[in-house]
């Protein structure tokens, strides 16, 4: 019972020609997927914390793992457990979100999920310089993954800003304009993220209500 698959070819031969098989393990997942969102909406403290280390190691070991926890609102529950956590917490959701989007089916559960992106952008304001790159990383990744991305991340920009009222494209740019920045690394990202979103911009009047609003925030200095 503890070896592997590989380690036991002959009791596995025929194994996927039978569809019942392909059941049974498909409810394994499913069951596994549920008990593992369980606990981390019902965990807190230690043990919440060490729920949230070990998920970036468990979809490493089981891609299966991650179209199912997709399929099951998984990305709900990581965005809504980032939204009430401190840092430390935050950056553990990342990591597993980073390799979630590793995956296609991954990829595909976060270009679904708008409200994703936009938890991902609205870390750009956080006082943590980790979580902020890390954010900017994965939105990177995002956008690069397929050109339409960069549309459906500006919906999120949109959105993020139309709920508390602030500038579009504000949460970059006081990173890009912040008096006391010395991070390099993070400028780059995130002067890397505007010209990445704006070159994927297949439209002019969506093109230039994006530069409109970031030219009116001061880019013009920034780039000087």
């Amino acid at each position: 019972m503890e070896a592997s698959i590989s380690e036991q070819p002959e009791e596995f031969e025929g194994f996927q020609n039978d569809k019942r098989n392909s059941i049974v393990l498909r409810t394994q997942l499913s069951v596994k997927v549920h008990t593992i969102i369980d606990k981390l909406m019902n965990s807190e403290g230690k043990e919440l914390r060490r729920c949230l280390f070990a998920l970036k190691h468990i979809f490493q070991e089981d891609k299966d793992l991650v179209h199912e926890f997709i399929q099951n609102d998984g990305l709900r529950c990581l965005i809504k457990l980032g939204s009430d956590v401190d840092q430390n917490y935050q950056n553990y959701i990342l990591r597993a979100l980073g390799q979630v989007m590793l995956y296609v089916d991954g990829m595909n559960g976060v270009i679904e999920d708008n409200p994703t992106i936009q938890w991902l952008y609205s870390l750009l304001t956080s006082r943590f310089r980790l979580v902020v790159k890390t954010a900017l990383k994965l939105l990177l990744v995002f956008i690069e993954y397929v050109e339409s991305n960069c549309l459906i991340f500006i919906q999120a920009v949109h959105a993020v800003h139309q709920s508390n009222g602030t500038p579009l494209w504000s949460n970059v740019m006081k990173l890009l304009t912040e008096p006391d920045m010395v991070d390099t690394e993070l400028l780059v990202y995130a002067m890397t993220l505007i010209n990445k979103t704006l070159n994927g911009i297949p439209d002019q009047d969506t093109y230039y209500d994006q530069v409109d609003a970031i030219e009116e925030q001061g880019i013009e200095q920034v780039v000087q």
